[in-house]
């Protein structure tokens, strides 16, 4: 990580951070909304990231050592008392939406591919032979 510039670190940082969201949901709003005041909300949502990647460029910068959020609630709630169960209960949760938040970036790159290749954006429904006899869509409506 320390071979990064900081081109490469915001760009990393932005997709860790956007990823897909605002293509798939931006769409969504300004037809809900009626109109493009809708994107107010975004401009106000990017003044608070910035606002946090403040908080963590500072955190950074006063703890320098491996490790991120585990490091940073370690020494914030102390080594041997409560940091160590939030610093768990972060890697433990991080299993489980890291994961989700991959998903998601692909549902929409899948997405986002079907305007180019149009056969990608058709939902294909596959079925291992063992579980049905018959077609998936008769065992689904039953």
């Amino acid at each position: 990580m320390r071979g990064l510039t900081l081109r490469s670190a915001t760009t990393l940082n932005m997709i860790d951070m956007i990823g897909v969201g605002p293509f798939i949901t931006i769409p969504l709003i300004i037809s809900a909304a009626g109109g493009p005041q809708a994107m107010l909300g975004w401009i106000a949502g990017a003044f608070f990231a910035l606002c946090d990647g403040l908080v963590w460029a500072e955190l950074g910068a006063a703890m320098p050592e491996a490790g991120g959020s585990y490091q940073y609630l370690k020494q914030i709630y102390g080594p041997d008392s409560l940091g160590r169960l939030l610093s768990f209960l972060f890697i433990w949760q991080l299993s489980f939406s890291a994961p989700l938040s991959i998903a998601s970036g692909c549902v929409g790159l899948a997405h986002y591919a079907g305007y180019i290749w149009p056969a990608l954006d058709h939902i294909w429904l596959s079925q291992p032979p063992f579980l049905f006899s018959g077609d998936l869509k008769s065992a689904l409506s039953c």
